[in-house]
This record gives structure tokens, C-alpha cells and sequence, in this order.
């Protein structure tokens, strides 16, 4: 199980699995997938000169983790003789699932084979034990998650969105407690910080009307229920975001400093969504003043990142009120001295839409330049970091990015490559693409040309 061959391929990489505290999960026979991988990596005969290491992001169970590191990795081998690298790749999977795929459900509608299929919907207690995975359990969560998704269950799943609906006041009260015990209004989040109003948030994700791909939900927001469930959604979306953090500077940063201690290879970090904070984490260690890895880190790639615009900065701008980007150390030469990289895309709505979503109308917050207060880098780049580099758009079919400096943080557009639509995170999950494989590879052979 942990070292995987890509179907159809003959490419592979070492799958490690850690719980939801950070810990190693032994494969099934009993055996350390992390110990395997660093045999393999340290046989003479290897002769491994660059690790990769991805992390996945969001809304990942093992089956998901398993079905991106093999699209992605398969969707193209850019190693090619001559160019001084030996590849060894890593995959992470931690456990980021705030909720499954199944529906709520309801008391039939007497209409003869419009029921979902058996098996594909869960109860409302079901439910509930499901979020209090991610949201915490106590009796005040539980008490609160039953109040919503109770209310949310008796809706019927077709109904469509009128602007006669609205939010009950008993199902706000019981967001706003879910929020309260959670610590997602007046934390350390400047979006929830800011005011977050679950009648609000219903009211821009109804408005949002039938065909619209919104975000963060299993339908479209035209449906009655899906604008009810958002706010629930949202908080498993920030709350996720901690752990994603917590995962990074605990068992992700674990990892790499073994992988130093182990190899004098050439380490590059790739992460997608949430795994962006993930790998960033990884990079920055734990703690309140980060510590640099034993070397520094020869790039960084985020695919995507659902990740603040103004993390790495290391003085945003007066009005957001925080005077140094959480991530702002990890973009100097003692943490990452290879190349960092970001893309982007307009077709990712789960990073594009949900600051809106949250805070009200889109130009609420705009700053200078037309750059927002509150806004992720998978939409945005990466922001208020000096020498940053804008390249050109990627073009499809485009292969390895000559010129690229190590040291130098680069945005990329890649609107025209990862540009798929899936359901309601639009492009955001597109990674299937050669590109993305040559862009890793790209910051890489920057870090491989210098040494």
C-alpha cells in the first residue's frame, strides 16, 4: 500500500498516512510506511539526488488523496536524461473530510423514482456525528448541529430558492453558537473576525440562484438547502483551515527535517487547496517565532492555495490590522531557498467565491490596486512580497519554464490550463495536466542548476 504505482504508468511514489493529530498511521499489515520510504530513499544503489513531497488539500479521504497523486503525478513524467535529477516522490494524506458526499435525508415526496439511491443518504444523527469530527464535540455543538441539519432535513432536497426565504431565526442562533464554539468569530481569522452573519451568508449564496457553481457545497445554491447548509459548510471550511496548519507544523514538518537528517537530497515541497498551508506549515515549523529547517528548502509549488493573498507578506497592508503575514518568513532564503511558485485560476470557485461569500459584496474590501482584504492566493497570487515576479500566462501545452531564479517568489495565471469545471468548486480540483507537472519540475531545475 505505501508505495503505489501510478495505473498505466510506470511512475511511483511513497503514500505516508498520519491521524488527525499528526501521527504515522501503520499500513494495514502493521508495517510504517514512512520506514520503507526512507529505506528506499537511502539505498546506495537509489542514488536519489531531488525528494518531492505533495500534500492534497481539502476534502480529502484516503480514496481521494489516492485518485489526485495518481491523476497528477500520471498526467505527465517530465524527468528526462541529462537533467541532473533523480526523482523520489512522497504523498501526504491527512485527514481533511469535513463532511462525505451523502445528502440529508427526507421523508419521501410520494413521487414514484425520484428517491436518491439506498445508500446515498444519511440521517440527521448521522449527520451530526459527522461535523462534530470537524467542528468538535460537546453537547453545545451537538445540540446546535442537530437544530440546523434537523430543520435543513425537512426541506424538500428539489426545492428551489424564493425570494421569499429566509433564514429562521432558531437556525442563525444555532450557527452563531456553532461559530462561538468553534473560536471562528473574534479569532485569529481576520475573514470570521470580520463579521461573519449567517443570515448573511444564506442571503448571498440564495441570491446566487439556480446554475450557479458557487462553492463549498454538494449542489448548486439554487436549491433551498444548499443556501442553508453554507454556513455550516463555511465553518468546516475555517475549521479545517486550523488543521491543515496544525498538520503542517506538526507531522508534515516532522517529516521533512527527518528527510534532512536522513538524505543530502534536494527537498521540494507541492501542495494543493488547504495542502498549501500544509506544506507552507511544513517549512515554518511549529511554534509562535518559527525556527528554519536544519537546510533550507530547495522550492515550493501551491497549486491553488486556499490560502490568505497576504500570508507570505511581511507587512500587509495598515488596513487589514496584522502587521506581518503568518507564512512571511517562509518566503526568505534560511526557510525556502529555491524558487516559490503560485498559481491561479478565474475558474476556482471554492478560493474565488468563498471570501465574498463570507464578508458580503465582493468591492466591500478593496485595497489598492484592486487587490481585496480578504482573498486566497489560488485567485490572487501571492501579494506584498517585494521582487515578486508575474510570468506569463500558462499556455497549454507548455513545458519546462526557463529562467526561473531561485530566491524569487513567481505568480503564474494558469486560467488557461486548469480551467475544467467540476460541480461546485469549479476548476479547483483540475489537475490532471502536464503543465503542473512541468511547472513542479520547472522550480526544481532552478534549485538543480545552482547546486
Amino acid at each position: 500500500m505505501s508505495l503505489r504505482t501510478v495505473p498505466g504508468t510506470g511512475q511511483q511514489y511513497h503514500l505516508i498516512c498520519f491521524d488527525a493529530q499528526g501521527v504515522e498511521v501503520p499500513d494495514a499489515d502493521g508495517t510504517s510506511a514512512s520506514r520503507l520510504a526512507f529505506d528506499a530513499l537511502t539505498a546506495p544503489a537509489a542514488a536519489v539526488t531531488d525528494v518531492f513531497v505533495i500534500s492534497h488539500g481539502w476534502q480529502g479521504d484516503l480514496d481521494d488523496a489516492i485518485r489526485q497523486y495518481d491523476s497528477w503525478i500520471g498526467a505527465a513524467n517530465p524527468d528526462t536524461a541529462g537533467d541532473g535529477i533523480t526523482p523520489f516522490l512522497i504523498g501526504l494524506h491527512w485527514p481533511s473530510k469535513a463532511w462525505s458526499d451523502r445528502e440529508l435525508s427526507s421523508g419521501p415526496s410520494g413521487l414514484l423514482g425520484d428517491e436518491p439511491p439506498p445508500g446515498s443518504t444519511m440521517t440527521v444523527d448521522e449527520a451530526v456525528a459527522e461535523y462534530t469530527e470537524s467542528l468538535g464535540d460537546s453537547p453545545v455543538v451537538r445540540a446546535a448541529l442537530h437544530q440546523v441539519l434537523s430543520y435543513v432535513a425537512a426541506v424538500d432536497r428539489d426545492r428551489d430558492v424564493s425570494p421569499a426565504d429566509s433564514m429562521p431565526t432558531a437556525v442563525a442562533e444555532a450557527y452563531r453558537q456553532l461559530a462561538a464554539a468553534a473560536g471562528a468569530v473574534g479569532g485569529d481569522e481576520p475573514l470570521l473576525g470580520a463579521g461573519w452573519d449567517p443570515d448573511v451568508v444564506f442571503a448571498e449564496a440564495a441570491a446566487s440562484g439556480p446554475g450557479d457553481d458557487g462553492l463549498l457545497g454538494g449542489g448548486f445554491f439554487g436549491k433551498l438547502r444548499e443556501a442553508l447548509l453554507t454556513p455550516l459548510r463555511q465553518l468546516t471550511f475555517w475549521h479545517s483551515k486550523d488543521q491543515a496548519r496544525e498538520f503542517g507544523e506538526g507531522g508534515a514538518a516532522g517529516l521533512v527535517r527527518e528527510i534532512m537528517a536522513l538524505s543530502q537530497a534536494r527537498l521540494h515541497l507541492i501542495g494543493h487547496s488547504f495542502g498549501t498551508i500544509v506544506v507552507a506549515g511544513a517549512v515554518r515549523g511549529p511554534g509562535e517565532h518559527p525556527v528554519p529547517p536544519p537546510r533550507p528548502v530547495d522550492s515550493l509549488v501551491l497549486v491553488q492555495g486556499a490560502v490568505s493573498l497576504w500570508a507570505f507578506a511581511p507587512e500587509v497592508p495598515a488596513s487589514i490590522g496584522r502587521g506581518r503575514g503568518y507564512f512571511a518568513d517562509v518566503v526568505t532564503p534560511p526557510f525556502v531557498r529555491g524558487v516559490v511558485l503560485a498559481t491561479r485560476t478565474r475558474w476556482d470557485y471554492a478560493v474565488g467565491k468563498f471570501y465574498p461569500l463570507a464578508v458580503g459584496l465582493a468591492n466591500q474590501f478593496l485595497l489598492g490596486s484592486d487587490l481585496p482584504k480578504f482573498g486566497g492566493i489560488g485567485t490572487f497570487g501571492i501579494q506584498g512580497v517585494a521582487g515578486a515576479v508575474e510570468l506569463a500566462p500558462l499556455a497549454p501545452g507548455a513545458t519546462l519554464q526557463a529562467g526561473l531564479v531561485p530566491g524569487t517568489v513567481y505568480n503564474i495565471d494558469a486560467s488557461a490550463v486548469i480551467a475544467t469545471l467540476s460541480g461546485a468548486a469549479g476548476a479547483h480540483n483540475d489537475l490532471a495536466h502536464p503543465e503542473l507537472s512541468w511547472l513542479a519540475w520547472s522550480a526544481a531545475t532552478a534549485s538543480a542548476a545552482v547546486g
